[in-house]
């Protein structure tokens, strides 16, 4: 609870209390006095504490308010990045569509054009993005009984390709590695043989290393410069080192482990920037390689096929990629699956790798 002031757009001081009423925060404008706010602040206390409040509803509120306030009550819920990424399509769409219109005067018209104007410059799979606080912000407007009608309820999500899987090929990996700088050579060896996303090897450290035991623990990903434990409990995963991995981890341990924590550092030794990685390295080692222009996550995916190609058993293959389950390799791989009978890596190991160097088979 308290009282605080904000400017309004022509400059003015404005006071503004806030306050709980069942767990929700409530926030209402008093005026240009601190004293009047003050007042306001302990006259809404007295009502909430003796069950005398009465919760007013917002459809009069106007849009901008109402989405600003409902932002601010969901940031202690959400990770930092999705907080920012919510942040930027209120700024950047739903405020400027809907911003000086009532809260309940939003029509599904209304929200049926903004989707046709979005289209003209936006993927569907962003436009989606951009519809999921829309649909939150409302329901809970809704369910609060601030509006009588829920105006998106009826919208559903646009349909979304299914993102094209273009793997490299094991001889495509090879050229890939030859022409790499060498700065990242072993990054990327360790992303084409452990299949872990991008987020999490820019975030792995090396107290997440068990040379002993071979094994990489991924316990962390980093997003939009956020640290966190990633989104689901399979994700959180040790990772067996196949043979080239442990290699490229020996190395790189040689240029990394005393200067940082990160297993992975840029150049001037900082943390990973993604961005970066992908338009500064990831794309010009292709291009010199003479490959197709793909994304970087295709290394992740490259794992996958690889492993599935050469007979792996699909549920040491999951776990090794972080998926709850097989249904996921499935979906996305299922022209790469010949049979289920490994689950060690050891059929790819024998195929292309002997005596710590790849073997030149691929077009045998």
């Amino acid at each position: 609870m308290g009282v605080h002031s904000k400017k309004d757009k022509d400059g003015k001081l404005r006071w503004y209390i806030d306050f709980y009423v069942d767990g929700i925060r409530k926030r209402e404008c008093v005026g240009h006095s601190k004293t009047l706010a003050k007042k306001a602040l302990a006259k809404r206390t007295t009502e909430v504490s003796e069950e005398r409040y009465i919760n007013k509803p917002k459809a009069g509120l106007l849009f901008k308010e109402f989405a600003e306030q409902w932002l601010e009550e969901r940031k202690s819920h959400l990770k930092r990045s999705s907080y920012y990424d919510y942040k930027s399509i209120l700024d950047l769409h739903l405020i400027p569509a809907f911003g000086k219109k009532r809260l309940g005067k939003v029509t599904e018209v209304d929200i049926e054009n903004l989707i046709k104007n979005l289209k003209v410059s936006l993927s569907n799979k962003r436009i989606n993005n951009i519809l999921v606080p829309l649909k939150t912000m409302y329901k809970t407007a809704y369910r609060r009984k601030d509006i009588t009608t829920n105006p998106i309820d009826g919208i559903g999500m646009l349909r979304v390709e299914k993102t094209e899987i273009r793997p490299l090929s094991m001889e495509e990996v090879r050229l890939f590695l030859e022409n790499v700088d060498s700065h990242f050579r072993d990054y990327f060896e360790v992303a084409f043989f452990t299949g872990m996303r991008p987020s999490e090897q820019i975030a792995l450290k090396w107290d997440n290393i068990d040379f002993n035991r071979a094994k990489i623990n991924v316990v962390d990903a980093r997003v939009m410069g956020e640290e966190s434990a990633p989104k689901t409990v399979a994700s959180r995963r040790a990772i067996d080192m196949l043979p080239p991995v442990k290699e490229a981890l020996e190395r790189q341990s040689e240029k990394t482990f005393l200067s940082s924590p990160y297993v992975f550092v840029s150049k001037k030794g900082n943390i990973v920037d993604i961005g970066n990685l992908r338009k500064r390295t990831w794309y010009p080692a292709l291009k010199e390689a003479g490959l197709r222009r793909r994304i970087m996550y295709q290394a992740r995916h490259t794992f996958g096929t690889l492993m599935l190609s050469t007979g792996e058993n699909p549920s040491w293959i999951a776990r090794m990629m972080g998926h709850t389950n097989v249904e996921m390799l499935f979906k996305k791989y299922s022209g790469y699956i010949p049979n289920i009978t490994h689950q060690d890596g050891a059929v790819f190991m024998q195929k292309f790798y002997k005596d710590g160097h790849f073997l030149d088979t691929c077009n045998k």
